[in-house]
């Protein structure tokens, strides 16, 4: 017996991966140049608005090797800071993000995606933030190819994505309009 699929799942389906893949969707940067080639809608971070009320809890960074994720997240905290993302635990945080990380092989490279998804702290996605960053390299290990610089690279794009949603949420003073890229 044959698997039947139910009524209007195929275009529920279709409409799905096309959903999926668009949130995938980023920028691809060269690690040297951290040049832009496409992006999905991206925050612009507010200059006037002080991130002190918009306080985050890393939660979690998936998907990297044990060793690759922990200085990822040294890397991060470092660029958190300088960017005056106010990282506060769990139970006083306004957002909780968590991190994924993927890194594929590509020709002459490897590319690495970061995903973020910004939770409240009642567990509603309020955001979800996507980047890609080519590496050039060789090899059978994408995460061999991400050399410590390149890592630093990629926690400094995360954190700058971050402070630009969080410098638009509600709890960022002045202010409550939010800033998008044209």
């Amino acid at each position: 017996m044959g698997w039947r699929a139910k009524r209007g799942f195929a275009p529920r389906a279709t409409a799905l991966a096309a959903l999926l893949a668009g949130g995938l969707c980023g920028c691809v940067e060269n690690a040297a140049e951290l040049t832009p080639v496409a992006s999905q809608t991206e925050f612009v971070r507010r200059p006037d608005a002080s991130m002190a009320g918009a306080t985050v809890a890393i939660m979690s960074i998936e998907g990297a090797p044990d060793s690759v994720a922990s200085s990822f997240q040294s890397e991060l905290d470092r660029a958190a800071t300088q960017r005056q993302i106010a990282v506060t635990p769990p139970t006083s945080a306004k957002y909780l993000a968590r991190g994924y990380l993927n890194a594929t092989l590509v020709q002459n490279g490897a590319l690495v995606d970061v995903v973020w998804d910004v939770f409240t702290p009642d567990k509603q996605r309020a955001q979800r933030l996507t980047d890609s960053v080519a590496i050039t390299g060789s090899g059978d290990d994408p995460w061999a190819m991400v050399s410590p610089e390149a890592l630093a690279g990629i926690a400094g794009r995360s954190a700058e994505d971050l402070a630009a949603y969080l410098s638009n949420t509600p709890e960022a003073a002045p202010g409550a309009a939010l800033s998008y890229a044209q």
